[in-house]
């Protein structure tokens, strides 16, 4: 991709942003990260901007002039300080991008309300979390902690201020919010909003299908069509602007834990959970151990562990080849 700022090319960034790009124009957008360091750097305060632009957006229906309200934004954007990225190990490419080269076309999402916050609100300086292959714990400003997952980020600002405490996430993480009632946490995570007042919850947001699957208080899910509400021991997940509310599974919350509970599921069902929670590959050779079924609950056991209970179990032989384990056997008994 051409890193000139033609119409064409700010178009094509606009659809990136409202998530309506198809995969070559992935392609192209992904092309144009590469070519420079810089343009990532803007990835952290953009999305905070054009998340609050569309919050806003959905507030105020005042009609605005797009042309002027470009010419304004982009000159408070040049003066904002850039956010203040916690590097802890080289964050894989974003999937996002945010540019200051997007058009007045693509920013009908301003509102005089936008307007509004920008030139009267000075803005907290943001900060930025990202894993790669690890796990990370981090208390928040307002003593909320969060735990990611791997190859996952998280944007948030250096102190909540206003009316909400507003973060966006890409990836997974589990939540224990700090209860306030009348400043509510709200996430923004690809496309869909998590609104809570004090409640422990995970979110799997790795693309636009977005789960969410609630431990412990009540938390809203939405987005810009439908909305649920889930209280502890649910999870729903929106596919296609469809909600899909189940009871949520026990080890949704195990690559923070540690604990995984399996009961009477099939060897398949096991080996995903448990290369999910340990970041790693499990290899079932032969369908016909897929089906073996097992009870067991595995707390804080170390993963080779693990596979050597469940091969002991069901008579089966584990290796760790190139990477991955490897469990291998003749299947069970009817």
């Amino acid at each position: 991709m051409n890193t000139n700022r033609s119409d064409n090319h700010e178009d094509l960034l606009g659809k990136y942003l409202a998530q309506e790009t198809d995969a070559h124009e992935d392609a192209l957008i992904e092309k144009w990260l590469e070519e420079n360091d810089a343009h990532q750097k803007e990835l952290n305060d953009y999305t905070f901007i054009w998340d609050k632009a569309d919050l806003l957006k959905e507030q105020n229906t005042q009609p605005v002039d797009t042309d002027a309200a470009w010419l304004k934004v982009k000159a408070r954007m040049d003066a904002t300080p850039k956010a203040k990225v916690i590097d802890f190990k080289p964050a894989p490419k974003p999937k996002r991008f945010f540019s200051l080269g997007i058009a007045a076309s693509i920013l009908v999402v301003l509102t005089a309300g936008l307007l509004a916050y920008f030139f009267s609100t000075p803005q907290p300086e943001m900060l930025a979390l990202t894993t790669t292959g690890n796990t990370l714990q981090q208390t928040l400003p307002d003593g909320s902690v969060v735990f990611l997952n791997n190859n996952t980020s998280i944007v948030y600002p250096e102190n909540f201020e206003g009316k909400t405490r507003e973060i966006t996430l890409k990836g997974e993480a589990f939540f224990d919010i700090k209860r306030n009632e009348s400043k509510p946490f709200v996430i923004h995570a690809n496309g869909s909003d998590i609104r809570v007042l004090g409640t422990s919850f995970n979110v799997k947001a790795y693309n636009k299908n977005v789960e969410v699957s609630v431990e412990t208080g009540k938390v809203e899910f939405k987005n810009k069509k439908k909305a649920t509400l889930l209280v502890a021991g649910e999870k729903a997940t929106f596919e296609n602007d469809t909600i899909k509310k189940l009871s949520a599974d026990k080890n949704a919350f195990a690559y923070k834990t540690k604990v995984f509970v399996f009961e009477n599921q099939s060897l398949e069902e096991i080996a995903k959970a448990l290369a999910d929670g340990y970041h790693t590959n499990i290899v079932l050779t032969n369908n016909r151990i897929k089906t073996c079924r097992l009870t067991t609950r595995f707390n804080n056991e170390s993963l080779p562990n693990a596979l050597n209970i469940i091969a002991e179990t069901l008579n089966l032989t584990v290796s760790a080849k190139e990477g991955a384990y490897v469990l291998d056997g003749q299947g069970c008994a009817e």
